[in-house]
Order: structure tokens, then C-alpha cells, then sequence
């Protein structure tokens, strides 16, 4: 962590960067009669001074600024930038006032990455952590689901239901011992709830060499728990919380945004994917997309099937497994000329497979996605995630929820 952010406050950073920006980065940690670099002077005695603060040891640099440029880091990238000029168009807010500067959605071409991720953080605070939110949302690879045995549910978030939730969340993410910082951002797109939870992460240690000796600092950072809720479906997902704490943060949900306790305890809340289709059809099956003229190809890259048989007492166990893995899309045909046989003790344990997107660039945009029943469907989030689940969707790989709920009723 601490060599992540000498890289990050490098020679080139520290040459180029603002130095009334690096002034109001001190200042947020020391009082003006104590700031440890002198920003008095020509910007080149400036820069040799803050060089010399940032070439002593870690340790004895402010664990607040240390904080702050961990923040600033996360945001400091090509991406991270976007990220910040999309939020700053969505707020109308004009990130840089300067005459001289270029149209108010992007920034100045003397800015790196980097240097409008500090500015933000200083001058934009709300666009920061709104552009921070939205990386959060978009950085989970598999989210747990959570499916209410109703429709078309609203989501309740008052200032009063909120602080209800948050205050949950911080009781639930003490004992884990993250502290009890907590932010709350809730944004809607599409029909859907999102709703990013930052908090602190468990303290980290980290050894520094300092001289001919060795130091720890400590230090907590932020971590972002991403919840999206799609009240037409009754539908939850929950990414970046450890998978021991997902049905918590779900009933948190449910009981104060929701104010439906134990709507996401039912039985089948976590039964969502099915692979009966496939395994029905056989290893021939593919893919039927043509009702999405954006995909070009659908390819089973991998599949793996798990062999049970009945033990003595009539139960089944699991023996072994068959895996097929083919980068063209055969990794399910394989499956003929091998020992695995739907329907004799084999059954079809996952799959995983690509997505190929028309798109502007020379190659088609890919999303490779993992299907483990009952409730895994793990890729990367992209512009394409509702084609994904529609994908999914239409060809039989999601479980009907009304004809569960007939059948649940009817018992």
C-alpha cells in the first residue's frame, strides 16, 4: 500500500501538479503556521520542497494526507477521470472556471488523470464521491442476488429510512471491525435503486523501511459495498460485501428501505439460474440471440459436469467431475465423445461463455460470463448488462418466478 502511493506521488506528479492544489492538500491536515512544506516562493522551490517531503519514509508523513491520496489514487486513472467529467456534465457543474481552459465537460489538456482527480477531491467533493460511487457500481464481477416472492415493491429512501439503514450497516460492519464510517449514495437509473455504501475497510499494516530499520504505519481505507434494486422485478443485488454478511445486508435492506422484513428470506430468494434447458437439449445447444441485433456471437467457452450416485441409504452424492474448456465455443460438444451423460447421474454444474458485441472500435466488444445455479451469474458490469440477463433470460437459463410462486402457493 505504501509503494502504491510513493507511484502514485512520482517525480512527474509532483514536477507538473498544481501547486495551489498541493497548498489546499496540506492545509486540509496542518494548520497554516504548521504546514512541514513552505509553498511561499517560485512554483520550482515549491516543488523541491514538497519533493523532499515526499522522499522521507512514509511513516512520517500526515496519516491523513496519506488517507487522502489513497482517495485521490482510486480516481486518478483514464477511467477514474471520465468518471468524473460524466458526473460533472450530469450536475452541470463547470469543473475548471479558467478563460484559457477547453469546454467545460473535460479537462484541460495540461491535466493528467491524476491532477483532475485532486481537484475534484478538493474544490468538487460531490462530484468526486459521486464518480467514486459509480466506479463502485461498476466494479463488481458477481453480484449476490436476492429475489422477494413479490412484484413491483417500492423502496422507501426518506431521510428517516435511511438513516435507519445506515446505522444498520455500521452495527453489522463493526464486528468485522471496519469502523464506523459510513456514506451513503443513492441514485436511480433505469427503474432501479442504486445505492453505494462507503465505509471503512479493516485497519491495514504495512512495513516501511526507514533508513537501516523497518516501521509500520497503519492505516484504514474505504471500501465501497454497491446494492442495486430493481423494485418491477422485487429484485436485489449486492456486490462488494464478504458473502457471510450478504443475507444481513439484504434483510438490512429489506426491513428499512423496503419496510418488508424478511422479504428476501424466503426459500427460493437465492433460486434464480437454471441450466435445464441445456441440459434438456443436449451438447448441441447454443445460444439463440437474433432478438438482439447488437450481439454477433455467443460462445460456450468452458461447462463443467458433476457425476452423483445413490449410496446405499438412497442419497446421492457427488463423485467427480468433467471439464470441457475450448476458447472457440465447442467446450459443450466436447461432452459426446466424453463419459458424461445427462440424465445418468451427470448433471450440468456450470457454464461459463462469451458475448460478442457490435461496437465503434475495429474488434467487437466481449463480455465473457460465468452461470453456476442457483444463484451465480458473475461478470464484468458494462454497458451491456441488461442484454446480458435478457440473454440469460431468453433462452430458458432463468428460473420462472411465477410459475414458482404458483406452485409454492398451490403447496
Amino acid at each position: 500500500m505504501g509503494s502504491d502511493i510513493k507511484k502514485f506521488v512520482n517525480p512527474k506528479f509532483l514536477n507538473s501538479i498544481d501547486v495551489v492544489l498541493m497548498h489546499d492538500l496540506f492545509a486540509r491536515h496542518f494548520k497554516d503556521e504548521g504546514l512541514p512544506v513552505a509553498f511561499e516562493g517560485d512554483d520550482a522551490e515549491v516543488r523541491k520542497r514538497m519533493t523532499d517531503y515526499f522522499a522521507t519514509p512514509i511513516t512520517d508523513w500526515s496519516e491523513g494526507l496519506i488517507a487522502d491520496l489513497h482517495r485521490v489514487a482510486e480516481l486518478g486513472t483514464g477511467e477514474g477521470m471520465q468518471l468524473i467529467l460524466n458526473e460533472a456534465r450530469r450536475q452541470r457543474v463547470v469543473l475548471y472556471s479558467e478563460p484559457d481552459d477547453q469546454e467545460a465537460d473535460s479537462a484541460p489538456a495540461k491535466h493528467e488523470p491524476k491532477h483532475v482527480a485532486l481537484h475534484a477531491y478538493l474544490h468538487h467533493h460531490r462530484i468526486f464521491e459521486a464518480a467514486a460511487d459509480f466506479q463502485a457500481l461498476r466494479a463488481p464481477t458477481a453480484m449476490a442476488e436476492f429475489r422477494g416472492p413479490q412484484r413491483d415493491v417500492g423502496a422507501d429512501l426518506t431521510e428517516e429510512a435511511s438513516a435507519a439503514f445506515k446505522a444498520a450497516i455500521v452495527k453489522l460492519f463493526a464486528q468485522d471491525l471496519q469502523g464506523d464510517y459510513c456514506r451513503l449514495g443513492p441514485y436511480e437509473e433505469d427503474g432501479e435503486i442504486n445505492l453505494v455504501v462507503s465505509h471503512g475497510a479493516p485497519v491495514t499494516t504495512t512495513p516501511i523501511v526507514a533508513g537501516d530499520r523497518e516501521q509500520i504505519i497503519t492505516l484504514r481505507a474505504v471500501k465501497y459495498a454497491a446494492l442495486r434494486y430493481s423494485s418491477n422485478e422485487g429484485l436485489l443485488r449486492i456486490g462488494g460485501v464478504p458473502r457471510a454478511q450478504q443475507a444481513e445486508v439484504a434483510g438490512i435492506f429489506a426491513e428499512h428501505i423496503l419496510g418488508r422484513p424478511g422479504f428476501f428470506a424466503g426459500k427460493d430468494a437465492r433460486d434464480l439460474y437454471t441450466l435445464d434447458s441445456i441440459t434438456a437439449f443436449g451438447p448441441d445447444f447454443a445460444f439463440q440471440h437474433a432478438f438482439d441485433e447488437r450481439i454477433l456471437e455467443v460462445r460456450i467457452v468452458a461447462a463443467a459436469a458433476d457425476f452423483f450416485a445413490e449410496d446405499e441409504d438412497g442419497e446421492w452424492r457427488y463423485v467427480r467431475s468433467w471439464e470441457s474448456k475450448d476458447a472457440s465455443g465447442a467446450a459443450l460438444r466436447h461432452f459426446k465423445a466424453s463419459e458424461v451423460r445427462f440424465g445418468r447421474g451427470w448433471r450440468l454444474g456450470e457454464i461459463t461463455f462469451r458475448v460478442f458485441f457490435k461496437s465503434d472500435a475495429k474488434q467487437p466488444a466481449k463480455v465473457t460470463v460465468r452461470l453456476k445455479p442457483p444463484g451465480t451469474l458473475a461478470f464484468r458490469r458494462t454497458r451491456f448488462e441488461k442484454a446480458i440477463h435478457a440473454l440469460v433470460a431468453r433462452n430458458g437459463l432463468e428460473k420462472d418466478r411465477d410459475a414458482d410462486l404458483v406452485v409454492e402457493a398451490a403447496e
